[in-house]
């Protein structure tokens, strides 16, 4: 008993000396920024960031580092972008993609949406992934309960109705279940980059012999379709696709 008091004491100690360097890293970082010693403060900030913390205003604060240091507009953009997915409602990050986007070389119209497809995906947009789920999980039950009465009711027009309430609440789980999975894979990044190189090369296949189809520079989003070895499968928002280097971008 003593030797697991002693083991919870030194694990609280432990956590209280860890959080006591965060903040201390974090003060560090914000009056380095504050007097314009960007270079300083982005050490501090990324050392919070390897030590595993991450927020969206830690992302947010190491986009303005880079923001503010020459030739890292791509690298800003990627922060501004991750602070986004923490945080969608993050309205500083926005403003500042939006300022920094406005820097970068390609210009990209992207190609319209069907109108009941922008619908849909502003309703998915409304929630979280986990309410989604929950959601889905809490009609599925009703759905079961409902055909359970379908299976069991005396009355004839009970029946039908059960059948059919059953019928759309399976339709909406489903509904709720693909807006979770998508909303989760749309917040993970994982299926977004950000070129990072001057300037990208994307060719028709994976090979750095072959043809290029068009040339990316610093600061461009792009969706990532594929990944085979050292190269990428990404599309623009126009819909063209093509081949980059993986060294060339970064995962979101």
């Amino acid at each position: 008993m003593k030797k697991i008091i002693v083991a919870v004491v030194l694990l609280i100690f432990s956590v209280g000396v860890f959080a006591n360097e965060a903040d201390s890293l974090w003060r560090d970082a914000v009056n380095a920024y504050s007097g314009g010693d960007y270079e300083v403060s982005l050490r501090s900030f990324e050392q919070l960031e390897r030590d595993g913390y991450s927020s969206a205003e830690l992302y947010y604060n190491i986009g303005n580092c880079y923001y503010k240091m020459d030739g890292y507009l791509g690298k800003a953009i990627l922060y501004y972008e991750r602070a986004l997915l923490k945080d969608p409602s993050f309205e500083d990050a926005a403003v500042n993609l939006d300022i920094a986007n406005e820097l970068t070389l390609d210009k990209i119209e992207t190609v319209p949406e069907f109108v009941l497809v922008t619908y849909v995906g502003n309703i998915m947009r409304s929630a979280t992934s986990d309410f989604w789920a929950i959601c889905s999980i809490v009609l599925f039950v009703l759905t079961a309960v409902l055909l359970l009465g379908f299976r069991f009711a005396r009355s004839i027009s009970v029946r039908k109705i059960s059948f059919a309430v059953a019928i759309i609440t399976l339709l909406f789980s489903i509904f709720t279940f693909i807006f979770s999975i998508r909303l989760n894979k749309i917040q993970t990044g994982d299926n977004y980059a950000i070129v990072l190189s001057p300037v990208a090369s994307v060719k028709s296949s994976p090979s750095v012999s072959e043809q290029s189809l068009f040339i990316l520079h610093e600061g461009t989003k792009v969706e990532v379709l594929d990944v085979l070895g050292d190269w990428v499968r990404v599309k623009l928002s126009n819909g063209r696709q093509g081949w980059s280097s993986r060294s060339d971008i970064e995962i979101i």
